[in-house]
């Protein structure tokens, strides 16, 4: 049966199909939790492909009602170089950008346990978990999102500096970067993993925007061999940012789009992976 107002574990188990007799044989059907707001509801899915992923934002939902928000006292205890920093953030407010690290930490402690949680066991194990690690790894996040913030700042101080026309498809395209990297609702969208390799793409955004002005035809080559890549992802369906829903061949071709950028522009920092257009190509074929 369909049930709606949950605020915490009170069904039994999740079961993974449901199968109903109806006339002239029988409806399978797929048992999810939907994340609505204030409550989570059980539903009946059509297909286990989006009662997976809606599921998963369900028992989120779950476990951010079951254990009390430390927003308040993190936004108490930053440094005044952090209150700065998220002062000038995308998100709405302060407030709103630290309750979106408490989402992608809530991600990341369920990311440790079986994907769905099924039975009220294993949901009292990951809300036990979240609870013991929410306020400490809120900090981390939240300090990893200012030195993100501030970064993006100086990127943008640096585009300032530079207006000559010769240097206008590359201040779009540095723009366009920023905005498809730091954006409202960022940080619980690509998650704490992908999180910690933003420093390294900004810095790589810095180092490249001192280098412009010097030699713009060298960043005028490079570009190109970008948008190359950044064809072959498009023509995949990829954007950017990604959609909620992308399959992982694009999740993945996504953040080698980003490491072929940072191979391109800013060598010496490393990438996470090896990169070429081969390997995008091949990444976005699932092979």
């Amino acid at each position: 049966t369909e049930v709606s107002g949950l605020t915490d574990w009170t069904i039994s188990e999740l079961p993974s199909v449901v199968d109903t007799r109806v006339a002239g044989g029988v409806v399978r059907g797929y048992p999810v939790l939907v994340d609505e707001g204030e409550s989570v509801a059980l539903r009946i899915d059509a297909t286990p492909e989006a009662a997976a992923r809606a599921t998963h934002a369900g028992l989120r939902r779950l476990l951010l009602l079951a254990v009390p928000s430390p927003a308040a006292y993190v936004l108490d205890h930053l440094t005044a170089a952090e209150k700065l920093a998220l002062a000038a953030s995308p998100y709405s407010s302060a407030r709103s950008l630290v309750e979106d690290c408490r989402v992608a930490v809530a991600d990341a402690v369920l990311a440790r346990f079986p994907d769905p949680i099924r039975t009220r066991a294993q949901f009292e194990a990951a809300r036990d978990a979240f609870s013991a690690d929410v306020t400490d790894a809120l900090f981390s996040a939240v300090s990893l999102t200012a030195r993100i913030l501030t970064a993006a700042r100086d990127v943008e101080r640096g585009l300032r500096n530079l207006n000559a026309m010769t240097l206008l498809a590359a201040l779009t395209d540095v723009r366009g970067q920023l905005s498809g990297l730091v954006y409202p609702g960022f940080v619980s969208a690509v998650g704490l993993e992908r999180l910690a390799h933003y420093p390294r793409y900004l810095a790589a955004l810095l180092t490249r925007t001192a280098a412009l002005a010097d030699n713009p035809g060298r960043d005028r080559q490079r570009l190109t061999e970008y948008e190359r890549a950044a064809a072959i992802y498009r023509d995949a369906g990829g954007t950017i940012p990604l959609a909620a829903d992308a399959p992982a061949t694009l999740v993945h071709g996504r953040w080698l789009l980003e490491e072929y950028r940072v191979s391109l522009f800013a060598q010496g920092l490393g990438t996470a992976e090896p990169v070429s257009l081969q390997r995008l190509t091949k990444a976005l074929s699932g092979s």
